[in-house]
């Protein structure tokens, strides 16, 4: 039992233990589509803070919380 509740993925961590580092409300796991400088789209994953409107990037599957690098949700949604 104990050894499941260790097992936690990247949604529910994202659930239970991160917020937003600009208002400390709740984070939403995304998707955008990102072009490359030869013109290809791709998936990237984002947090959003729909509290305050902006979305963070997760870069090598690591969370970038820095409010210095939130975006605004302008245009994403």
């Amino acid at each position: 039992m104990e050894r499941e509740r260790n097992k936690m993925n990247i949604k529910e961590m994202i659930d239970e233990f991160l917020v937003c580092p600009k208002c400390k409300g709740k984070l939403e796991m995304s998707e955008i589509n990102k072009a490359t400088a030869e013109g290809n789209t791709y998936k990237s994953s984002i947090l959003i803070c729909r509290n305050c409107g902006v979305y963070y990037p997760i870069e090598d599957d690591i969370p970038v919380l820095l409010i210095d690098e939130a975006k605004t949700t302008d245009g994403i949604e």
